[in-house]
């Protein structure tokens, strides 16, 4: 994470590992006030694993009341996020609804 003037920009990838989960949610959720958070996905190829992920850091973010924005999601994730019923969760920016 990189904190910029309210906003902090999370990475997911190349990979994830289902350890790493746990992790990036405690630090977001140790953060100072809300900020924005944008989620770049830079994930080859997106899984389930990612999904949870991203359902994982958006719920954390709103317990904390963060806005969260997600970026780079292709259309293989934008697929899993309507199978999974969670394309209404998870925000994704203009770019990952093509």
């Amino acid at each position: 994470m990189q904190p910029s003037t309210g906003r902090i920009v999370l990475t997911l990838g190349p990979t994830i590992r289902r350890g790493e989960i746990l992790g990036l949610c405690e630090r977001l959720a140790a953060l100072p006030g809300p900020v924005r958070v944008v989620v770049c996905v830079t994930l080859a190829c997106p899984d389930l694993l990612t999904v949870e992920a991203l359902a994982r850091i958006c719920l954390t973010a709103r317990r904390h009341d963060c806005e969260v924005t997600v970026e780079g999601a292709d259309e293989r994730l934008v697929e899993l996020l309507v199978i999974t019923g969670l394309a209404g969760v998870v925000p994704l920016d203009d770019l990952g609804r093509q």
